[in-house]
This record gives C-alpha cells, sequence and structure tokens, in this order.
C-alpha cells in the first residue's frame, strides 16, 4: 500500500542530516513556534496529501430507456446524466448529459433499414496534475495559509496577495506549497460530440445473400480555456505570477465512414460454406486553432483573447489535418460438419497518410473438432474440444508520416581576411509508413464434465515488422525514425470457467485466468543497441532484451563502516564514505564504469491474472473480479527529483529507512549521500517491484419479479451495491502500480468508487 511523504513526527534526522535542512527547520520554527509534543520541531506537521484530496468524491449517473415496436419495427430512446467530482479541492469536475435514439424497420420481406443518433454535451473542469508532484515534495514543516505573511503583503498594498504559505520563505528554494496549482487555475472544457448512423440490409436471394451499406459519421466540438490567475508571495519570490495567463483553444473533428459487405451463405450436404467481400471508405479530419494572452480580467465573462491588456503577449498557432482510407477485404469460410474448420481472409488497405499508399494482409486459420471423430465418442467426460491455429497480418496505420527535415543553416567564413556568407545544407528528412504485425497462434477450445467446464488456451507470436525505430545518421549527429526495427510478443494464454448447479434456488460461476508476455527485441537495423529516456534515467533497446528496458547499475548494498571503505580500491578511488551506495563490479576490473551497467527489468510485466465468482440464490446474486499482475518494474521517478532540487521534501518509506549507522539499512543510502553525484547514478535503487493484485469489482444485487402491491402489478426491479477497485495491495511506493509507461513522475490516483443503484423496468 502507498506510504505517504515523511512526516516530521515520524522521522528523527540522522546524524549525517544536512547542515542545510537543519537551517530550514530552525527558520520554521522561529516563524511558526515549536511543536509542545516535540520541542525540536516546529509546530506544524502537514500531510499534504490529505489537505489537497477530498475524503470521498461524488459520482451520480441516471439513464431512463423507452423501448417499443411491433413484429416490423423495433424503436428506443433514452436520455443519461452523468456527474462526478474530481479528487482535488479545486474546480475538478466532469458533468455529462447523453441523448440516444435507435430505429430498426423492416420495410418487406427482402429490405430492412435502420437509423441511430448519439448526442452528448459535456462539461470538464480539469484537475492541476502538477499539484500532485509538488505534494509529494511538499516539506511537512510548511503550513498551509501564512496570515502574517498576507498581512504584510497588504500592508505594502501589493496586488493580488495570496494567503497561502511560501516555503522560500524559510529559504527553500521554491515555494514547494501545491495549493498555487489548484487555486489559481482554471481549466475548462466544453465538449460536444454528435454521432449518426444509417444502414439499409438488402435480402438477394432469402437466406443465402445479403447486402448490406453502413454510413456513419461523427462530429467532436471541443473548446479549451486554461486561466492562471496571478498571485504574489514575496517581494524576494522568482515565482509571483504578477499577470494572468489565458491559453484556449478551438478543436473540430468530423469522421465519416462508409462501409459495404455483401456476403453468402450456403449449405451442401456436410458442406458449410460462408464468403464475404466488402469495401471500407473513411474520411477523418481535423481542424485546430490557439491563442494564448497575458493580463486578461479577472472576471471569468472576460477570458477571451480579446480582452487581453497586453497586445505584446498574444500569440497565435494552428493546425489541420485529413486522411482518407479505403480497404478491400474478403473473406472465405469453410466447415466440413463443424469437423473441419478453415477460413481465408484477404485485406487490401490504402491511405492517404503515407507515400507508400497500400498494404496487403493476408490472413488463414484451421480448426478441427476433434470431439466429433467416432473414435472420440467413448470420452464421456469431454463434451467438446477443438484444435485450432492461425496466421495472419495487420498493418499499422498510427505511427507518423515523416521524420526529419530538410535544412539551410547560414554560415560566414574569413576569404582573404574578408567576410564572406555562405550556407550548409543538411537533409534528414525520411518519410515512413505501413508497420506491419505479423502474428502465429495455436490453441485448443473445451468443454468438459457435462460443459459445466470450459477452457480457452492460447500460444501466441506477434512479431511487429516495419517497426518505426531511430537510425543513427552517418558524418552527423542525431537519428532519424525509419520502419526497419523488428519487436516480438510472445506469450501463453488460459481462461477457465466452472459452472455448478446445487439446487433449483442455487447456482455458481467460478472463473480464473492468466497471460504471460515475453517482449524481445529482434532487429535493431544492424545497430549494436538503441538508447532511450533521459541520460539521468537510461533505458536501452537491445536484441534479445524488452523494449526501453531500464539499464544502469545494480546496487550491491551500502558502505557500512570506514573499514569497509578503505578495504575497497573502488571507494577509495572515487572518495566514498560510510553511508554511499555499493555498485556491483560486473567486470571485477575493480572500476566502475560504463561496462559494468546491466539490464535491470522492463515495465512490461510477464505475467497478468485475474478471477471472478459469481453467486445466485433465488433472487440474491453476488459477483466479484480480482486481476493482477508480476515481473515489472518501475522507475520511482519522484525519488530521482533531487537530482535538481535537492531541498524537498521524501517519501516516508524513503526517510524511514536511510541509512544512519552500521547496519541501519543495505537498500537506503544516507541523506547525504542522496546529493552525492555517486549516489544519483542510475541504478535499481531508484527501480521498485510493480507487482499488485486488486479486487477490481465487488456487486451484490436483489431482483424483484412479478410483485403486486394491494393487488397492482409493480415494475420489475434490480437493487445493487457496487465497489469499484475497493482494495489493492501492492508494494510500490506510490498512488498506484499501474503506470503504462513504468515512469511515475506524477500519476492521478485510482479511487474506490462505491454505488447504491436501482434499476426500474416498466
Amino acid at each position: 500500500m502507498y506510504k505517504e511523504p515523511n512526516s516530521i513526527n515520524q522521522y528523527t534526522a540522522p546524524d549525517d542530516q544536512p547542515i542545510a535542512d537543519l537551517s530550514f527547520i530552525e527558520n520554521a520554527m522561529q516563524r511558526y513556534g515549536r511543536s509542545r509534543i516535540n520541542p525540536n520541531v516546529p509546530d506544524v506537521n502537514t500531510d499534504w496529501y490529505k489537505e489537497i484530496m477530498h475524503s470521498a468524491s461524488r459520482q451520480q449517473n441516471h439513464s431512463l430507456s423507452i423501448t417499443g415496436g411491433d413484429k416490423n419495427t423495433d424503436y428506443s430512446v433514452g436520455v443519461s446524466y452523468f456527474e462526478q467530482q474530481g479528487l482535488l479541492k479545486m474546480k475538478n469536475s466532469y458533468e455529462r448529459l447523453n441523448f440516444r435514439g435507435n430505429l430498426d424497420q423492416e420495410v418487406n420481406n427482402w429490405l430492412k433499414v435502420g437509423l441511430n443518433m448519439n448526442l452528448s454535451n459535456g462539461i470538464k473542469y480539469l484537475a492541476n496534475d502538477a499539484a500532485w508532484f509538488d505534494a509529494y515534495h511538499a516539506v511537512p514543516i510548511l503550513p498551509v495559509y501564512d496570515q502574517e505573511n498576507y498581512d504584510d503583503l497588504v500592508s505594502q498594498e501589493i496586488p493580488h496577495p495570496s494567503h497561502y504559505a511560501n516555503a522560500q520563505i524559510l529559504q527553500y528554494r521554491d515555494i514547494q506549497n501545491p495549493f498555487f496549482d489548484l487555486a489559481y487555475t482554471n481549466h475548462k472544457q466544453d465538449i460536444k460530440k454528435i454521432y449518426a448512423g444509417l444502414y439499409a440490409e438488402i435480402s438477394i436471394i432469402p437466406k443465402k445473400l445479403t447486402f448490406k451499406t453502413d454510413y456513419n459519421i461523427s462530429w467532436m466540438f471541443l473548446r479549451d480555456r486554461n486561466v492562471g490567475l496571478p498571485f504574489y508571495v514575496s517581494a524576494t519570490s522568482n515565482q509571483n505570477r504578477q499577470l494572468s495567463t489565458l491559453t484556449t483553444s478551438r478543436t473540430l473533428q468530423a469522421n465519416k465512414y462508409f462501409d459495404n459487405v455483401l456476403t453468402y451463405t450456403d449449405k451442401f450436404g456436410r458442406h458449410n460454406v460462408t464468403a464475404m467481400a466488402g469495401t471500407s471508405y473513411r474520411d477523418e479530419w481535423y481542424d485546430w486553432l490557439q491563442g494564448y494572452a497575458e493580463d486578461v480580467p479577472l472576471q471569468e465573462n472576460s477570458w477571451y483573447i480579446g480582452q487581453s491588456r497586453s497586445e505584446d503577449s498574444k500569440t497565435v498557432d494552428d493546425n489541420a489535418e485529413r486522411i482518407y482510407g479505403m480497404s478491400y477485404f474478403g473473406r472465405i469460410a469453410y466447415n466440413y460438419g463443424d469437423k473441419y474448420l478453415a477460413y481465408v481472409t484477404l485485406r487490401r488497405e490504402g491511405t492517404s497518410k503515407y507515400q507508400q499508399k497500400w498494404g496487403t494482409f493476408p490472413a488463414f486459420g484451421l480448426g478441427w473438432v476433434i470431439s466429433e471423430e467416432s473414435f472420440f465418442s467413448g470420452i464421456n467426460f469431454i463434451n467438446y474440444l477443438k484444435f485450432r491455429g492461425g496466421w495472419g497480418r495487420l498493418g499499422n496505420d498510427k505511427i507518423a508520416r515523416q521524420d526529419g527535415a530538410n535544412t539551410t543553416t547560414p554560415i560566414y567564413i574569413a576569404v582573404d581576411d574578408t567576410k564572406t556568407d555562405g550556407t550548409t545544407t543538411t537533409n534528414t528528412f525520411g518519410y515512413l509508413g505501413w508497420e506491419i504485425v505479423e502474428g502465429t497462434n495455436a490453441g485448443l477450445s473445451a468443454r468438459l464434465f457435462d460443459n459445466r467446464l470450459s477452457i480457452e488456451s492460447d500460444y501466441y507470436i506477434r512479431d511487429t515488422k516495419d517497426a518505426a525505430i531511430p537510425v543513427l545518421l552517418k558524418l552527423q549527429p542525431g537519428s532519424i525514425l525509419k520502419n526497419v526495427g523488428v519487436i516480438r510478443n510472445s506469450g501463453f494464454e488460459l481462461a477457465m470457467t466452472w459452472n455448478g448447479q446445487i439446487s433449483k434456488d442455487f447456482s455458481y460461476t467460478v472463473g480464473a485466468n492468466l497471460s504471460t508476455l515475453k517482449n524481445e527485441v529482434r532487429d535493431l537495423y544492424g545497430q549494436q543497441y538503441l538508447d532511450g529516456g533521459q541520460a539521468e534515467f537510461r533505458q536501452r533497446s537491445q536484441i534479445g532484451e524488452p523494449l526501453l528496458s531500464f539499464y544502469g547499475y545494480k546496487v550491491a548494498g551500502v558502505y557500512q563502516n570506514q573499514a569497509e571503505v578503505d578495504a575497497d580500491p573502488i571507494a577509495t578511488a572515487n572518495g566514498l564514505v560510510p553511508g554511499d551506495l555499493k555498485f556491483a563490479d560486473q567486470n571485477n576490473d575493480q572500476v566502475i564504469d560504463d561496462n559494468d551497467k546491466v539490464f535491470l527489468g522492463s515495465y512490461f510485466p510477464d505475467l497478468t491474472y485475474g478471477a471472478n465468482l459469481g453467486l445466485r440464490y433465488k433472487n440474491i446474486e453476488f459477483s466479484m473480479n480480482i486481476m493482477g499482475q508480476r515481473g515489472n518494474k518501475i522507475l520511482n521517478r519522484k525519488r530521482g527529483e533531487i537530482l535538481w532540487t535537492n531541498d524537498t521534501n521524501i517519501d516516508a518509506n524513503l526517510a524511514n529507512g536511510l541509512w544512519h549507522g552500521e547496519g541501519t539499512s543495505n537498500k537506503y543510502p544516507s541523506a547525504a549521500a542522496l546529493r552525492r553525484g555517486w549516489d544519483q547514478n542510475f541504478s535499481n535503487y531508484f527501480l521498485e517491484d510493480g507487482a499488485f493484485w486488486r479486487i477490481q469489482n465487488i456487486q451484490i444485487a436483489y431482483n424483484i419479479k412479478g410483485s403486486k402491491l394491494l393487488g397492482a402489478g409493480m415494475p420489475d426491479a434490480r437493487i445493487y451495491l457496487t465497489a469499484e477497485k475497493p482494495l489493492t495491495v501492492f508494494n510500490y511506493n506510490g498512488f498506484s502500480p499501474e503506470v503504462p509507461d513504468g515512469i511515475d513522475r506524477q500519476f492521478y490516483p485510482v479511487p474506490a468508487v462505491y454505488t447504491i443503484g436501482l434499476n426500474l423496468k416498466f
């Protein structure tokens, strides 16, 4: 579970605490007084996460649907309202109103048509995520408010004085207080979406040949307005915001899709054939315009670029893109007596995005239902068993269309003591194209014990070929993306479900699943490796290793005493002292250098798993789902911030685990070592285990059907209580172990959501 940043009442400063830190404490005691409990610390002990977050946030979701029709017509209309309050103590919320409608009409025995529409209007006030970062690093000896400072600013008639405390008054470098992120930010989005679609389905040969055409269109209108309000913290602060700032943008997206599919199905004795051919057209377009200005009035109805009193600050930017796509596809599926199965598909994909417009992507698969064989009839406990396998290719057009640039740079040289103008030209431009995902899989499906146990199992290999990777330029620094890499993902997937019936009133379901993953770089276009991430927190891609693996020194412990330091040539050569980290000398040459760096782990989990339980007794239902993962590493980037700002707070796990004398820690260095360059070298000290397991969802429900009140029929009802993500168990020192790229610098916490609900059906 997450450990909050250090509280001063939980931590006694070690003997090697830097003098600067002690001076901050002295300054805080002089300004805010001494604690009555411990007179050696200030009378302030701020829990910043508790201060910036609501103890609970409200969420509500209401919907009303009406359905009806006759033998030829089906219709439904609905309206829903959703509202959610954010976690932070600022204007942080989301509200959405949604309308939808569907109509399906059988015009006659060969034509069916339909249409649907969805309209939504949302208003979102976005959180300022910088508050999480600042709350982590804010020192607990700083209060939220500083009335003395505010009164002083007011007496000087300073404009926009702030009530909030400023750590710079205690001689820290930054203001630290996260309420400057919360109170002086107003980030609003107005989001309007329209979706409409219609279709027609024609039965050309009844029950054999059909044609279906679909046309869908969607619009999204987004107005984004981000206002930074002015504030003044002190005359000496370099972080006063003396003028308001406004960044506003308009985004319009319009997407059109037109699909046409012809399907033929027939049966000849035990031969079953389904053939399909079709086309798919897409037109995706967006237009974006952004403006910036300073010194806008503070009234919300004046937050527009034209209201700015600073003409010189006004800037504008815009962008637009339109992409067309066309696909031709076909599929033939055949089975003989539901025993032998085969299919072949072929897609021809085109896009205006790339110079190489078209890609061809085939696939095929085979299946054998062995349980239909006559020799299998004696195996009674297996009701169904199918072996299957397949191979196929898919195209990925989500990468950039190009990389690099053609540049011309003016230069000046002296020729016969005369200044002469010239230019140098650099050409690093290159087009990109389709990435190809090629997959092979083999598996089985089975049902056993009177169909109570079902099993799905697969082994897969997926190679991303022509992956866009950086390629080092020749005769000049830098790199350019090219479609030349190969990345492989392979693994095993297994899912099992058991359904049981104990009595007429009591039934249950138990399920479990797991999936393994091995991510591996297969080809780097002849390059030995590719470095990624920041230089201070290196990631490396190398053949045979996972993509962007963490790469650095491996910690072998902490130097415990001077005798250990004196006995180690590496320690004496680098001027180390007790409390410094000890790095593993991988090649035993008595020198720590780049040759001792190793792969320290990957952010890819090598195992994910889950389980579910369902119980039903008469009208009562219970369900629970859990999930988890293991094998991945997380870079606790927040701890690495000390490389640039060494006077901020640290989390409690680190503070309480710091080395402060022989035998006190062989994992964490001393407080002084945190600030030394040797210990700031990237190593697995900065990495933590990303394993976790979570109760994803629990629900208990009671169903009421066919009830009467005073002789009148009552609507069917379902009353339920739901807990989403009520428990997550992990050891990582952060809000959540689910960090998509494995690098946690500031991360919005995942809240538990408890819901009580009522469904009525009239």
